[in-house]
């Protein structure tokens, strides 16, 4: 086994396991999860609602994401789990606390969006099942997609989270209604 072929190994068998857990700890609360009730919990409170839909299709995006980098089976769908996921958890979480990990910055999902990117463009080496079935999944072009489905979902999130936002606004305001109401009352 080559040098890169080892190293490419070992990337992926380590981001993606650990990927995959972020799934399962969302999914079934192992590994110190919330679990799909707390998980959907924490994406309404975020924006991300309904909480209900999106924690689960989170949650089985981390672990088929992490599933497919670990065995190298269609890594650049994969990556792009992997980078919808990260993009969302900085939109919707790390990016108001900066970028450092230790204040809960965006840092660590940068790390992991960077990799699996990277591994669009390198795709996943020689000890994977892409390579073993004779697919050539990866360059420029699986990049370019990753990058623009990644795109798209950002904006999609911005857009559910400021939807959740002006919700909560609205709920906060009192009802022009009800405040005319009591004033003809006294």
């Amino acid at each position: 086994m080559s040098a890169v072929a080892a190293g490419l190994l070992i990337l992926r068998i380590v981001v993606g396991l650990l990927f995959a857990a972020h799934g399962l700890q969302k999914l079934l609360g192992w590994f110190g999860g919330a679990g799909l009730q707390g998980t959907a919990t924490m994406f309404d409170r975020g924006g991300l609602g309904p909480g209900r839909i999106t924690a689960p299709l989170g949650g089985a995006a981390e672990l088929a994401g992490g599933v497919s980098l670990a065995l190298g089976f269609l890594t650049p769908l994969g990556s792009i789990a992997v980078l919808v996921m990260m993009a969302g958890a900085v939109v919707a979480v790390h990016a108001r606390n900066g970028m450092w990990n230790q204040n809960g910055g965006s840092e660590f999902p940068i790390v992991l969006g960077a990799v699996a990117l990277a591994l669009t463009l390198t795709g996943p080496g020689r000890s994977s099942i892409d390579h073993l079935a004779g697919w050539r999944l990866a360059g420029w072009w699986w990049a370019a997609a990753a990058c623009i489905v990644t795109a798209v979902a950002v904006v999609l999130q911005i857009a559910l989270i400021r939807a959740h936002r002006m919700n909560e606004e609205r709920r906060a305001q009192p009802d022009e209604r009800r405040k005319a109401r009591d004033r003809d009352v006294a």
